[in-house]
């Protein structure tokens, strides 16, 4: 069966299923590769034949939110909606919001998401459908749809693809411990000093990830109390670079092509450091930007001929929210 499916690769947690029929005679056998498919071989005239099939859920679209006091986990988690749910919302919305930093007391959030079951029994969460995140009075959506090669992917309430070029923050939202700083008092020389970039306070060894495609242009030590120090080359405009990091990830080093969300290094406390943080700044043009203020270009928009189609889907989780 290994044209439709190599079974050395199943993994350990996953189902697999024998079927009989009436008089014990073996049917198929059925191993489910992913929440979405499985994959039978089926046992007929002394041969076999294997297959793809959708897994068939029983779907409940559930509505959940929460206004933020703590944080948006906390407060999500006291709402009682399931972590995994609030871990891939804040996927969606990463390269429009930093979760870590941004979010103020009061912001509130709603998911529309699907809870599936099969013979009665809870079979887990499946997609979330629509997002909305009030950050600071602005309203932030996203809505599931397909996009040009039929696949399913999020678009903001305008019709543009939530992927950008640069993600908002380079600690993901699941590991970072605590907030930020804009730091104007620099405890080191005991003076207050300018501060373009972002801290994020951050246990040693949190991955630090780029937040585009570039290529690396430093990775080593820095002697201007930098530390271990890396700087990433998007394109004629943008640089970004990570500074104060324990070490550096596998491969990592001068001149080598990484994506967006690769992990280039982890977070520590060296160079000019009273604690474990990530430095993070952006360069455009050369010069410092504030990171949390860059407005990038749009992403995709909705696929030629289907913007009818995206309005009556916005229209009708809209309608729900």
């Amino acid at each position: 069966m290994k044209s439709t499916y190599d079974l050395t690769r199943i993994r350990v947690g996953q189902p697999i299923r024998l079927a009989k029929d009436e008089y014990g005679h073996d049917v198929y056998l059925e191993y489910e590769r992913s929440k979405d498919l499985c994959v039978r071989v089926y046992f007929e005239d002394g041969g076999y034949r294997a297959e793809e099939h959708d897994i068939k859920y029983d779907v409940e679209i559930v509505k959940q939110g929460a206004t933020v006091s703590s944080s948006m986990y906390i407060d999500g988690l006291e709402a009682n909606i399931p972590e995994e749910i609030i871990m891939e919302f804040a996927d969606t919305f990463a390269w429009t919001i930093d979760f870590s930093i941004q979010v103020k007391k009061g912001d509130s959030f709603e998911i529309l998401y699907e809870k599936r079951s099969r013979d009665g029994e809870d079979a887990g969460m499946g997609n979330i459908l629509a997002g909305k995140f009030v950050n600071v009075g602005e309203e932030l959506t996203a809505y599931l749809f397909e996009n040009e090669e039929g696949d399913l992917a999020y678009y903001s309430g305008e019709g543009e693809s939530m992927v950008r070029q640069f993600l908002r923050a380079p600690l993901n939202f699941r590991r970072i411990s605590s907030g930020y700083t804009y730091a104007r008092f620099d405890p080191i020389n005991g003076a207050k000093t300018p501060h373009l970039a972002i801290d994020y306070a951050a246990a040693i060894g949190t991955p630090i990830m780029s937040v585009g495609d570039g290529v690396i242009r430093f990775a080593g030590w820095n002697n201007q109390g930098y530390g271990n120090f890396v700087k990433v080359r998007h394109n004629d405009v943008y640089t970004t670079e990570y500074a104060h990091m324990s070490g550096f990830a596998k491969g990592i080093r001068n001149g080598v092509s990484v994506k967006q969300g690769q992990i280039i290094g982890y977070v520590g406390s060296t160079g000019w450091s009273t604690g474990p943080h990530l430095h993070y700044q952006i360069r455009k043009h050369g010069s410092l930007v504030n990171p949390l203020a860059l407005e990038l270009p749009p992403g995709d928009p909705i696929p030629e001929g289907k913007q009818d189609a995206f309005e009556e889907i916005k229209k009708k989780y809209n309608e729900m929210f």
